[in-house]
């Protein structure tokens, strides 16, 4: 079997092979628009870009084997996959409060 054949035919590993490619174009705009804007809102949308992109970064490393799925036990999952599935959308709620109430 060749390598392009087991991708192919795992769909667990295709999702994360797109997942990284449309994540990796999105990291790399979000820092383009990082460098043009000084607005905390954006700054914030941005972190948020990346940190779902290093979520997904750390997903992978998991399911190659990188990360065993016993370190730190919290309630029912580990502490990784909880941060690492969490910390973005705290950083886009914490973007969407700052445009909501900034003074314009």
């Amino acid at each position: 079997m060749s390598g392009e054949s087991v991708i192919l035919q795992s769909p667990e590993l295709l999702e994360l092979l797109v997942s990284l490619v449309f994540g990796a174009a999105a990291s790399f705009l979000a820092i383009m628009v990082w460098t043009k804007t000084a607005s905390l809102a954006w700054i914030l949308v941005v972190a948020g870009i990346l940190a779902s992109y290093a979520g997904l970064l750390y997903r992978t490393l998991r399911v190659f084997g990188f990360f065993s799925s016993n370190s730190i036990p919290v309630f029912a999952t580990t502490l990784g996959s909880l941060l690492s599935a969490n910390i973005p959308q705290v950083l886009f709620i914490a973007a969407l409060i700052v445009f909501l109430f900034r003074e314009k």
